[in-house]
């Protein structure tokens, strides 16, 4: 009676190992800094600077924020706190000769940004955008356009 039971608990445990759940598959990383970044993180603040057609900054101000990222070699996933919705975006390091280069895909939204810095615990990005209006929080009719605006996200690896 014994066998009996052993062999269909024995093909329960056979087909529950072959699981097929793509987010257990562990993508190798493309760089140092690619794997130097998977984890979790969270975006402190934001720093803006906008400069005009001569170079000199028109407008700068900073934004403290709690953003929750998770890199985990392809998909990077962002919540806020208290939050269950998910931001997803596809991420990659498409430039062979630059590893500081990361490219981030949503639909037809592709953004790109340079990592400036990565240790263990911080890590910062810049991303530059021409024509960028300022401020921020305030409707596209009431900005004022820069020639550059440079941003600087700044993040701390979540324990």
């Amino acid at each position: 009676m014994k066998k009996l039971i052993l062999i269909p608990l024995c093909f329960s445990l056979l087909f529950t190992a072959c699981n097929d759940d793509e987010s257990e598959a562990v993508i190798p990383a493309v760089s140092q800094i690619d794997a130097d970044m998977r984890g979790d993180w969270t975006n402190t603040s934001v720093k803006r600077v906008y400069y005009s057609d001569t170079d000199t900054v028109m407008f700068a101000d900073s934004v403290a924020r709690q953003a929750y990222f998770q890199f985990n070699g392809q998909r990077m996933t962002v919540t806020l706190p208290g939050s269950s919705e998910k931001d997803v975006w596809n991420y990659s390091f498409p430039d062979k000769n630059d590893s500081t280069y990361i490219q981030l895909k949503q639909d037809a939204e592709t953004t790109n940004y340079k990592v400036t810095s990565l240790s263990d615990s911080a890590m910062v990005w810049v991303e530059e955008r021409a024509w960028a209006g300022f401020p921020e929080e305030v409707p596209d009719e009431e900005k004022t356009t820069s020639k550059l605006g440079v941003y600087t996200w700044k993040f701390v690896r979540r324990k």
